[in-house]
């Protein structure tokens, strides 16, 4: 079982990831807290054969998917331009592009925080890419011309 020091070491990235999911510093703080919350009341939910750092994603991954409201982007204002389009990437593909590249996390390790297969994984990566490239595309304007440069 890691001690206090090993887990804490992970929370400003832990904290990262939730507000890059979330939308919202505040929205992810609530999450990571609830983490920490569910980890005091049973220190077991972090025992992983990946160690402490795959325990800890897996187990705000699990409390995170059980509010049924998560995917929904929160007030346009708070999201900066990258993160509003981030947060129309469908929640489990968004989850995997986070983990493996924001996060840095392997793929076997990846899929063991979402609990999906490494297949999956990668479906779920290429997902997000497609959904990300479709945002970019139909949220591009094409500038007007001023009136002295049109033909």
């Amino acid at each position: 079982m890691p001690n206090s020091s090993a887990i804490a070491q992970y929370l400003p990235f832990l904290r990262r990831y939730a507000r890059a999911l979330t939308g919202s510093q505040a929205s992810g703080d609530a999450y990571v807290a609830a983490t920490l919350e569910a980890l005091i009341t049973d220190r077991s939910v972090i025992d992983d054969e990946r160690g402490a750092r795959v325990a800890l994603y897996r187990l705000f991954t699990k409390i995170w998917s059980s509010v049924p409201v998560n995917g929904t982007p929160g007030p346009a204002q708070e999201l900066l331009p990258g993160e509003q389009k981030l947060a129309h990437v469908t929640p489990l593909p968004r989850q995997a592009f986070l983990l493996v590249a924001l996060e840095g996390f392997s793929e076997p390790d990846a899929a063991r925080i979402l609990d999906v297969d490494v297949v999956r994984l990668r479906a779920l990566v290429e997902e997000s890419g497609r959904e990300l490239a479709a945002e970019i595309s139909s949220s591009r304007m094409i500038p007007s011309l001023p009136w002295s440069l049109r033909p």
